[in-house]
């Protein structure tokens, strides 16, 4: 939940501070009081990317706080402590910091723990429910989890077989202009094959000339390095006698222990180094037909590499590139037959994870299609009839879609003895909004979410439906912490708290401002809602009727 904001040169605010308790709060104001500017600055918490343009005109920097309280379930799923503070800085310079509890985090990391606390609907996302291609989102959203579990390897599998049906293509179109290459790239294989070129070949070539060519000063220098290690004035045995010497008085000081343990395994480490030395100079030997062939492959290596502008490496990579056209010229049907096996291949397994995620996904929407009845009714829509259709899904390449093969519609009746028909196609504002009040509220209560932000999703409703909706909210707060910025006296009414938003004039600035309303404001607040333009007495009269229920 919620526990307080402090928002800071944001738009109309200079600063502000709030703090919220559990349980259903109003946020309630004039048209431009700065409502809207509020949810803004929840919405930046939620990860919302940040716009310099917010910052109070005058100003540097913007700053946006939330303090939010985290129940023991998300505290071992986010691994985040009880009470987490989290913050985002607007730099009009472009700089734009965000923290989690002091520490530096990224946007991903914010979206992450906030979409498990909570959810922001504005006002706009009622106007999803006009396009039908957000309709899987609904569904999806039941149990994201488990959907994110079979469409990842859906995406994983359609991206496999777009590849595979791309290199077909590109295979069928490289044909008309390979079959004028053929000649040049026979030779080009030939001539490349002849070479029986390896891998890192010329480096090591190099690397071997360059030994060879330092023969006699390699030579002279292992001889020397040898001889300093054994001759009459010094031999390595000597250093084993001084490590042995010193082990005799170790018990009488650990230093001695210590240098006579050094002494010895220097010792050791000499010994190998002179024996290894010798082995080398045993071993090395000028050989100067070796050294001439080498010499002259070095030589026609550094011409290939000119004639084909390639190193070595490249080379290899580039004669097989050439062998596949080639087969691809001289054996076209087989190879492109091979690759649309493929093509079927991938494209089957893509359809086959597209049909675990559809199951699924039906499955879901049955359980939403129940649920939304259920939210419905308590929202004065008793005889609704809603049906989500699932359209036919053909098996081809169009029907693997980004989302996966499904494409839906959702039907609705919402008057007794009328069929079915596209939601947004016979739903009214007030309708649209108390099916997207449901939507939200199976949503928030699938997740074990502890907060829900509604902005005027009560838009459109009046009368005795207005009294439903604000007894929902009050049922629903009971289980999470719910802000409603509403323009239903009802709905203020209701709310365990309630909070004006006013735009008042301060040093020749407007600014907003947003105060806990007492029982006395609360009156008047509700009663000016119910009011023209001027407050009467019978509007205070019924406000108090509103506030008694």
């Amino acid at each position: 939940m919620l526990k307080s904001l402090h928002v800071k040169n944001f738009a109309l605010i200079d600063d502000l501070e709030m703090n919220f308790l559990s349980g259903l709060s109003a946020m309630t104001g004039e048209t431009g009081a700065g409502k809207s500017i509020i949810l803004e600055s929840l919405q930046l918490l939620f990860g919302k990317r940040s716009d310099s343009a917010m910052i109070r005109h005058g100003e540097k920097k913007a700053y946006v706080q939330g303090v939010f309280e985290l129940n023991s379930a998300k505290q071992e799923l986010l691994g985040l402590p009880k009470t987490i503070e989290v913050e985002r800085e607007i730099d009009s310079n472009g700089r734009h910091n965000m923290k989690i509890n002091g520490e530096i985090t990224t946007l991903a990391r914010i979206k992450e723990v906030m979409n498990s606390i909570g959810s922001i609907h504005s006002q706009n996302e009622t106007m999803n429910l006009f396009d039908k291609s957000f309709y899987l989102t609904f569904i999806d959203q039941v149990d994201q989890k488990k959907i994110d579990s079979l469409l990842n390897p859906y995406l994983m599998d359609r991206s496999f077989y777009l590849s595979k049906k791309k290199h077909f293509e590109e295979l069928k179109n490289k044909k008309n202009q390979s079959i004028e290459k053929k000649s040049f790239l026979e030779y080009q294989v030939a001539e490349l094959k002849a070479f029986q070129l390896e891998i890192d070949e010329k480096e090591l070539l190099d690397e071997k000339i360059s030994k060879l060519k330092n023969h006699d000063r390699i030579m002279s220098q292992l001889r020397t390095a040898y001889q300093a290690l054994d001759n009459e004035m010094f031999s390595v045995d000597q250093v084993y006698e001084a490590g042995h010497a010193l082990e005799k008085i170790a018990n009488l000081d650990p230093e001695y222990k210590e240098m006579g343990e050094r002494l010895i395994s220097a010792f050791y480490d000499l010994d190998d180094v002179k024996s290894k030395v010798f082995q080398t100079i045993e071993s090395l030997d000028f050989d100067e037909d070796l050294f001439n062939s080498m010499q002259e492959r070095s030589y026609e290596l550094v011409k290939i590499e000119n004639k084909y502008g390639k190193t070595i490496n490249e080379l290899i990579d580039y004669l097989k590139e050439i062998e596949e056209e080639l087969m691809l010229i001289t054996d076209y049907d087989h190879y492109i037959e091979m690759s649309l096996a493929e093509v079927k291949k991938a494209f089957q397994k893509a359809y086959e994870s597209g049909l675990r995620l559809s199951e699924f996904r039906r499955k879901l929407a049955k359980k939403l299609s129940l649920d939304v009845l259920t939210e419905l009714k308590d929202l004065d829509l008793e005889k609704a009839i809603f049906d989500i259709e699932f359209e036919q899904v053909n098996q081809d390449e169009a029907s693997l879609l980004e989302t996966g093969l499904d494409q839906v519609e959702f039907n609705i009746s919402l008057n007794e003895g009328e069929p079915v028909k596209p939601l947004a196609r016979v739903a009214s504002g007030g309708e649209r909004a108390r099916f997207m009040f449901a939507l939200k509220s199976i949503y928030a209560k699938a997740n074990e979410l502890t907060l829900l932000i509604l902005d005027e999703i009560d838009i459109g409703i009046s009368g005795k439906t207005a009294a439903k909706v604000a007894n929902k909210m009050q049922v629903l707060s009971q289980s999470m912490q719910l802000l409603v910025i509403t323009h239903l006296p009802q709905v203020a009414a209701r709310a365990n708290y309630h909070y004006g938003i006013t735009k008042i004039k301060e040093k020749d600035r407007m600014v907003t401002r947003i105060e806990k309303l007492s029982d006395d404001q609360r009156i008047e607040m509700i009663a000016l809602m119910l009011s023209d333009e001027k407050l009467s007495h019978f509007a205070i009269e019924q406000a108090k009727m509103l506030l008694k229920k």
